[in-house]
């Protein structure tokens, strides 16, 4: 072990030699360099040997791991749930350096593992798994299998699917629903998957969730279809969704969310959903028993300008109610 870092602290030592090299210049050490070199290799060498054995390299290489792969579940949840083969690459690459870079080793000092790496499909699944009963509960699926409650929850599941309507603050039906992606079920799962508590990733990367991306609401709401569609038959079924439907769906539902941005006079669409968002993040926050804003976030968008822009809201937006249902995370 030893050896090893010390050739990889030689390599370190000789890194401006070799560029000296390529640009064809003298590269050759002198008898005191030499010698030079090999004590300063040696006790840097000694240094990180010394520290490594002394915190234990197992433990450094397991707290390793458990960083890499809350960062790639970061990367899954907020910047796409389905990536392509190379994007997935790049991350396992980028996880792993910043994994090893905020335990206080170098990359090379470790032997990487990718067993942080996996799918979007089983990054949901694990989801679903979590909420499903969040779901029963909060729509008011029965469990019973009396034909009434049978009858009744195939009713429920269509009436949810319809036009998006699982999504509103004020479902309605039978009528117009109210305040999209304001329905308290948003909330609670933002709160079980990413705030949990203060050690949880939606606290520690914070970076990540500051405001809530647009893609952790479509995959919340993607897998909350999943759940809801599991009822469809009046009695619950297990899922045999494939990864190309869920990949449709959290693309349709990426794609409604940025033309609801567009959305309205002046983008007043924009406002709602930065509201929305900071929202989200606060009763999270407050759910993990944190601040109600991370260390290094974006401000608050102002509630009187919000309020100015949306006098004529043709969605009939009423700031004092939707501020009346906004669920602080309990």
């Amino acid at each position: 072990m030893l050896g090893y870092i010390v050739g990889l602290a030689k390599m370190h030592i000789d890194t401006p030699r070799l560029h000296r090299k390529e640009a064809g210049t003298k590269t050759s050490f002198t008898t005191n360099q030499a010698h030079h070199r090999n004590l300063v290799s040696f006790a840097f060498a000694h240094t990180i040997y010394v520290d490594l054995t002394a915190h234990g390299l197992g433990h450094i290489y397991s707290h390793v791991i458990r960083t890499a792969r809350s960062l790639y579940r970061c990367r899954l949840s907020c910047k796409h749930a389905f990536p392509s083969p190379d994007l997935m690459k790049e991350w396992a690459k980028d996880v792993w350096d910043e994994a090893c870079a905020r335990g206080g080793t170098h990359p090379y000092l470790l032997n990487k593992n990718e067993e942080f790496v996996y799918s979007g499909m089983r990054h949901l699944t694990d989801i679903k798994l979590r909420i499903k009963q969040v779901v029963e509960f909060l729509y008011g699926f029965d469990t019973s299998r009396a034909p009434e409650s049978i009858s009744r929850n195939a009713i429920l599941a269509q009436a949810l699917l319809a036009n998006m309507t699982f999504v509103y603050g004020d479902l309605n039906f039978g009528g117009r629903p109210h305040y999209p992606y304001r329905h308290p079920i948003i909330q609670r799962v933002i709160n079980i998957t990413w705030f949990q508590n203060k050690d949880d990733d939606g606290i520690v990367f914070h970076e990540y969730f500051a405001p809530i991306p647009f893609e952790v609401i479509a995959l919340v709401l993607t897998v909350i279809e999943c759940c809801i569609d599991e009822w469809s038959d009046g009695a619950w079924k297990e899922s045999s969704w494939s990864e190309e439907r869920y990949m449709s769906i959290y693309i349709s539902h990426l794609n409604t969310l940025r033309d609801f941005r567009e959305h309205g006079l002046h983008q007043q669409g924009g406002d709602l959903l930065a509201q929305i968002q900071y929202d989200l993040l606060k009763g999270a926050r407050m759910h993990a028993g944190a601040p109600p804003d991370p260390v290094t976030g974006g401000g608050r968008f102002p509630l009187a300008v919000l309020d100015a822009a949306l006098q004529d809201d043709p969605l009939d937006y009423d700031p004092r109610r939707i501020r009346a249902i906004t669920v602080s995370g309990e």
